[in-house]
């Protein structure tokens, strides 16, 4: 057995393992897909041996598997010396295998290199058989081009011995046609001009050419006379012009020249300077000059000249020329004493002029009128641009016309009284069809500097139309004139002819850019016209403003004479108020229908509303002292007017349609000021610290003179009006939630605050004025648990002054902001003795004067309401606030009687109810 275990040792050595790529190790477990755990990547002996012998009873196979251990290890070292023996085997063949393929390898070299030699021996033997054939080529090149050349010499020499033979018996016709051979024979001996024969040649047909010109020139000379009449042979000139066209551009356009100087020549003649004929007035007598040399030009002379040549035009922009320097001459002589309509009529005769010879080349030249890049024959402003200084003349004339035409149009009546359908003044559609029939004229005439000058007249006129006719035709402010319906129609007719002449003046704006030249347009502008239309369309909106608070003004006197600090209860809405709707809608129904463009209705009723607001509110000072009752009956008809200004913009409507929400928006922002102001004036201002509380909550401002204007529409004594300013002042310091000056009083701005601040301190008498005063919430609803003064509450706690004397803080302004003041309460007092109520209990519906008061004994209390509705009419309200004052002034009136009252304790106990 210790054999045996010295042999199993042997196998158990200590080696390093072997740690291979992963992908190696990976290829290597894909080829041999063995299951064997000894080829395993990951090997672990010890996980192995725990494997084989899991437990101590497995040991007992110990040999047997060291056995079979020892057989693997056997076959591996096998399968190892058979490997090692293949590659050693292996690595002799593969070198023998090298040696091979070099040997392949040279023998491939030299023979590719023997290839190569034989190419080059093959170039230079095909070169040596090719040269021969080369030369030959290179020989024949040359001799053929020596051939031609010689060939076209001799045709040189021949066409220029023809040419002169041609040209002395005056073939023109043949002479032309050798010409141009000659001219492209000459061409081709360019590079030859160094061969003396070549140079003498070329030298000789240059001095032919010479001679053609010349002899063609005198042939021409010959064929007219000296007035520019044809006497020659027109077949000949019609040939030597061939001819003329082929010696070149500079030749055919000197001839041109010449026959238009002698064909003008007369013209000159005629028309000297300083000749009657050729004063302004005979400009047409010009024009026929030139029809009647068009007419010889086209019967006799036409024939001579290619048409190609164009003559007939050229002579006619030189016609054109000559004109334009004369007429400017004439022009610039008689400018002082020029006839207008002779200057426009000589102007209109001279662009029809222009007009009749574009229209003769553009159509009768098919060239012209296909080409593209070709807009004009010339002739448009060729003679008319020498006008354009002197047309200041025609706008001088048109700004008198203008000037005549306002004049007439400040006498008019502005309202035809015959026509009711008429909307807008006659004057307006007049003015504008003057324009345009003048700008169409000066367009015709001139669409520079003399339109953009018409259009300054234009601009001048417009604005002085607006300010001396439209704004003179309103009523003046303050003047007296009854305020009706022709009234009113006068006023917006004038504002639908500013609207009219404000779209219209866009619309002609947009005309005179077409019109003028386009490098004049951004000199054109209409908006200081459009300015001062749309100031006319405000003064009229303005105007008509005024006409209805004319008419609306004895309402507003009838307002201001109401007793408004004696009214003992509130009641229907006023007379006044029916008078305003009543003006209202007979005023604003007509300027509806009147009015083309409801815009400028739309913004008629803003400004009317923004009017009425202001002077409602500056009413208000002329209607001081108002009382509480007072306020509230004031309140009541502000709301009555409110409700009838949102349907200011149905007014004179046949179908009601929606109002815009903007505007009810507009109207309840504005009156909503007054209403503010209105509950401020109607809360009770004693106790003083409740008055200033309101104050506070509503206005939320601390500006001392907008306080004072409150007290004064109160119509409070000065004595009063001062212990509240201290007592206001006071309240006042560390609230940083007031506004400087609240936007609500801006609309008593004007009204004056009469108390001064001289003597402001703590004032005596309001200290403890209301210790025994408390406030203490009784439920829930729009006026629950209105006030406990005093005693017990309803849950049994005392009232007396330690408590906060404001506990709801806006008591009377709930009901204030409901416009129906305590208006959830019973009209009147129940005695001790109702179930369920104190000493004093308001309680129940206003509408059946039934209902219950919640509290329990305690001084004098105001219990909660038990099921008021939440409506009630104004009267009963005004009745509840006058009890209110009764029960404030015997709570005041007990409190002076008992000391101790003021001192804060609680009262004596009430009755007890049942």
């Amino acid at each position: 057995m210790a054999t045996t275990a010295a042999d199993d040792t042997a196998y158990v050595t200590t080696t390093e393992a072997i740690h291979l790529a992963p992908e190696l190790n990976s290829s290597i477990t894909h080829i041999l897909r063995s299951k064997d755990p000894l080829d395993a990547q990951e090997f672990s002996s010890v996980e192995y041996i725990n494997k084989i012998f899991p437990n101590e009873h497995s040991l007992s196979a110990v040999d047997q598997v060291l056995a079979r251990l020892q057989a693997k290890a056997k076959q591996v070292q096998e399968e190892l010396r058979e490997l090692t023996r293949a590659q050693t085997d292996g690595g002799q063949k593969g070198q023998e295998e090298v040696e091979a393929a070099k040997k392949g390898i040279e023998m491939l070299f030299f023979k590719i290199k023997e290839i190569k030699e034989k190419a080059t021996q093959s170039e230079q033997m095909v070169q040596e058989i090719t040269q021969d054939i080369k030369s030959l080529d290179y020989a024949k090149r040359h001799l053929t081009t020596s051939i031609t050349t010689l060939k076209r010499l001799q045709m040189l020499v021949t066409a220029v011995d023809q040419l002169k033979a041609m040209a002395q018996r005056k073939q023109y016709r043949e002479t032309a046609q050798l010409l141009e051979a000659v001219l492209q024979l000459i061409q081709y001996f360019r590079t030859f001009q160094n061969v003396r024969q070549i140079a003498e040649l070329t030298e000789s047909v240059a001095r032919l050419q010479s001679e053609l010109e010349r002899d063609i020139v005198k042939d021409f000379e010959h064929g007219f006379t000296q007035e520019g009449i044809l006497v020659g042979n027109i077949g000949q000139l019609a040939s030597a012009c061939l001819v003329i066209d082929i010696l070149g551009d500079d030749v055919r356009q000197n001839l041109i020249e010449w026959y238009c100087k002698l064909q003008l020549r007369a013209y000159r003649s005629v028309f000297k300077p300083n000749e009657e004929v050729s004063a302004l007035d005979n400009t047409s007598r010009r024009y026929a000059w030139l029809k009647r040399l068009l007419k010889i030009h086209d019967e006799e002379h036409a024939h001579i000249f290619p048409a190609s040549w164009d003559v007939s035009r050229i002579l006619c922009l030189q016609f054109c020329q000559i004109t334009r320097v004369d007429l400017t001459d004439i022009l610039a002589r008689s400018a002082s004493t020029a006839d207008v309509p002779l200057l426009l009529q000589v102007l209109q005769l001279t662009l029809e002029f222009e007009s009749q010879l574009e229209t003769r080349f553009m159509s009768r030249d098919v060239d012209y009128a296909l080409n593209e890049d070709v807009e004009s024959a010339g002739f448009s402003e060729s003679i008319s641009p020498c006008f354009e200084p002197y047309l200041s003349l025609y706008i001088e004339a048109e700004d008198k016309t203008l000037e005549e035409k306002i004049s007439g149009f400040k006498l008019q009546e502005p309202v035809p009284e015959d026509d009711l359908s008429v909307t807008v003044l006659a004057s307006s559609t007049d003015i504008f069809l003057f324009y345009k029939s003048a700008m169409t004229n000066c367009a015709k005439l001139s669409r520079k500097k003399p339109f953009l000058d018409l259009c300054t007249v234009f601009g001048k006129w417009l604005r002085v139309y607006a300010n001396d006719v439209l704004l003179a035709k309103l009523p003046k402010q303050g003047e007296k004139r009854p305020i009706n319906r022709e009234y009113l129609r006068s006023i917006c007719i004038v504002l639908n002819t500013a609207d009219y002449s404000l779209t219209t003046t866009s619309q002609l704006e947009e005309r005179l850019w077409a019109n003028i030249d386009p490098e004049f347009v951004d000199q054109v502008t209409m908006e200081p016209e459009r300015q001062a239309f749309l100031q006319i369309i405000s003064a009229c909106t303005r105007a008509l403003v005024r006409a209805v608070e004319t008419d609306y003004e004895p309402a507003m006197v009838a307002m201001s004479k109401l007793p408004w600090g004696t009214v003992e209860y509130v009641g229907d809405q006023s007379e006044y108020v029916s008078m305003i709707h009543a003006t209202l809608k007979t005023c604003v129904g007509a300027i509806q229908e009147l009015i083309t463009n409801k815009r400028y209705f739309r913004t008629f009723c803003d400004k009317l509303i923004e009017s009425f607001v202001s002077r409602f509110a500056a009413n208000l000072t002329r209607c001081k002292p108002i009382s509480e009752i007072g306020a509230e009956q004031m309140l009541l008809d502000t709301q009555a007017v409110k409700s009838f200004l949102i349907e200011i913009p149905n007014l004179g409507l046949e179908t009601t349609v929606a109002v815009p929400t903007s505007f009810v928006k507009f109207v309840n922002r504005g009156l909503g000021k007054v209403e503010t102001i209105l509950k401020t004036a109607m809360s009770p201002h004693e106790p003083y610290d409740m008055f200033i509380d309101h104050y506070f909550l509503l206005i939320s401002d601390r500006h001392l003179g907008n306080f004072q204007r409150i007290l004064e529409l109160k119509g409070l004594k000065r004595t009063e009006q001062q212990h509240m300013v201290d007592a206001f002042l006071k309240k006042q310091t560390g609230m940083d939630n007031l506004q400087e000056n609240s936007n609500v009083m801006s609309l008593l701005q004007g009204m004056p605050a009469q108390i001064s601040a001289q003597g402001v301190g703590p004032s005596a008498g309001l200290a403890g004025n209301m210790a025994g005063l408390g406030l203490a919430a009784l439920g829930s609803g729009p006026v629950a648990g209105l006030m406990t003064l005093g005693g017990s509450g309803a849950d049994g706690g005392s009232g007396g002054g330690g408590g906060n004397p404001y506990q709801l803080g806006n008591i009377v302004t709930s009901s204030i902001l409901s416009h129906s003041p305590f208006a959830a309460l019973a009209a009147q007092h129940l005695n001790s003795n109702s179930p369920g109520g104190g000493a004093h209990s308001l309680g129940g519906d206003l509408d059946t004067g039934s209902g219950s008061g919640v509290g329990q004994s305690g001084g004098l209390g105001v219990g909660q309401v038990a099921g008021g509705g939440g409506g009630g009419s104004f009267a009963a309200g005004a009745k509840i606030n006058v009890n209110i004052r009764k029960f404030v002034a015997g709570i005041r009136a007990k409190k002076d009687q008992d000391p101790g009252a003021a001192a804060g304790g609680a009262g004596p106990a009430g009755p007890t109810g049942n």
